[in-house]
């Protein structure tokens, strides 16, 4: 982009690319009327300013513009609520703002009730990680193991996170924190034989006061896995909140994937699950799965709609470097699927409660909800990114803050580091939950 120099060449690039343009490459390095926006953005004395000056002219020159402007972060919600006063400058459409607003909405219950500020109380949020699938979805950047390649890992994993929670169960114990919300993702944690699954579970209450929980998630991800025996591990555990992932109601989609489920699957996970009554069903789709048009995707939502569950969670697909799909695999795929899924879903009563952004991603991945009681509030928490969350298990993060300074602590990827390395990984983890603790 000439641009080696650039002051913001960060933020310069996503914007660039965000245009379809390609950085450095001759079709955009070598056009003189680009040459001269990037040399005028790179002139400006703030960020702002150059961010800006770099949109509005390739707007002019493209003829295009974006949904979200030049704000390029993950989480747009939260920085809409607190800078209403410079939003203009950042170029985000109404319908944006519209959408952010209903959403802005929606969380001020959860994170602002009557009986105080969620963001200052001493509550914190666990995360657990399970990093085992039945097999790798193609579009899945995600680090994890396939269960039959790692099923001799799996109970040596399972010792180490069982130590990895006792600690931190002390620690938490130790400074009087409260645990509000439990997530265990992956990964899918129920891919895993079930008793692997159940000690897990059975060993929650021996290390954390689960009194005061108010949500307890398993993301049980993969409908083949939910079988009524793995269904009544889940539920005896007290977990009031699943999730079910169908991804697409297509089963030429699915199998092109690497989803190792039917349609009909989905269906008979979703009828076992609310013969256990959990108090809420999410259930997930990508938008841009290969092969997939506007009409696929609408097909799609309006069957997971028809079932009805709580929560419905519509997630872009992004272009991963450690997915295997390749580019030409990727569908051009409309990029009005926010809009579309939106008015589908508020058809049927549904209603946004939380949205977040990712790069090279076909749109928003946005949850919708059909009752304020129905609210994932883990998932409002952390796109709120202002509550402490302790993370356990390979690549799981955990955030807590010291005055205005957010630390952070991230986990091993890799299973056989998190092992290999976890008495090193303990000691900083001490480190942080204590050190974060005693600057609140």
């Amino acid at each position: 982009m000439s641009g080696e120099s650039h002051p913001y060449r960060y933020a310069a690039e996503r914007i660039v690319r965000g245009f379809g343009l390609i950085p450095d490459s001759p079709d955009f390095s070598e056009n003189r009327e680009l040459a001269e926006i990037v040399a005028k953005s790179a002139a400006c004395s703030t960020k702002l300013d150059s961010c800006v000056t770099l949109y509005d002219g390739l707007c002019e020159v493209t003829g295009r513009t974006l949904p979200w402007g030049i704000f390029t972060g993950v989480h747009p919600i939260r920085f809409i609520r607190e800078n209403r006063e410079v939003i203009t400058h950042f170029r985000i459409s109404p319908q944006k703002l519209t959408l952010a607003d209903k959403i802005i909405a929606v969380q001020d219950s959860v994170l602002f009730p009557k009986s105080g500020n969620c963001r200052e109380s001493r509550k914190f949020h666990l995360y657990i990680g399970i990093p085992f699938c039945s097999s790798r979805c193609k579009y899945c950047s995600f680090v994890s193991e396939t269960v039959g390649k790692s099923l001799k890992l799996i109970p040596q994993y399972f010792d180490f996170l069982l130590r990895e929670l006792e600690i931190v169960g002390q620690i938490v114990k130790n400074r009087r924190l409260s645990l509000d919300t439990v997530y265990i993702g992956g990964g899918t944690p129920t891919a895993v034989p079930t008793c692997e699954l159940s000690r897990l579970l059975s060993k929650l209450p021996d290390f954390f006061d689960m009194s005061e929980v108010r949500e307890f998630t398993v993301e049980a991800g993969r409908p083949e896995t939910l079988t009524p025996d793995m269904l009544s591990i889940i539920k005896e555990s007290g977990a009031n909140r699943i999730s079910i992932n169908p991804q697409s109601m297509n089963a030429d989609t699915l199998d092109k994937c690497g989803r190792r489920h039917s349609p009909e699957d989905v269906y008979t996970a979703y009828k076992n699950a609310t013969n256990f009554d959990f108090g809420i069903i999410n259930m997930d789709l990508i938008a841009g799965l290969p092969n997939e048009n506007r009409s696929d995707f609408e097909e799609s939502v309006n069957k997971v709609a028809d079932m009805s569950p709580t929560n419905i969670t519509v997630h872009g697909l992004a272009g991963k470097r450690a997915a295997f799909l390749e580019k030409s695999d990727l569908p051009e795929f409309e990029n009005d699927f926010t809009d579309l899924a939106l008015k589908l879903l508020e058809k049927r009563g549904y209603f946004p409660y939380y949205l977040y952004r990712q790069s090279n991603c076909v749109g928003d991945s946005i949850g919708y909800t059909k009752s304020q009681n129905g609210i994932g509030l883990y998932n409002v928490f952390m796109t709120d990114e202002s509550v402490t969350v302790v993370g356990a298990g390979c690549g799981a993060a955990s955030r807590t803050f010291v005055g205005d300074k957010t630390l952070k602590h991230y986990n091993h990827k890799y299973p056989y580091e998190y092992i290999s390395r976890f008495g090193e990984l303990m000691n900083k983890k001490r480190e942080f939950v204590l050190g974060g603790v005693n600057g609140n």
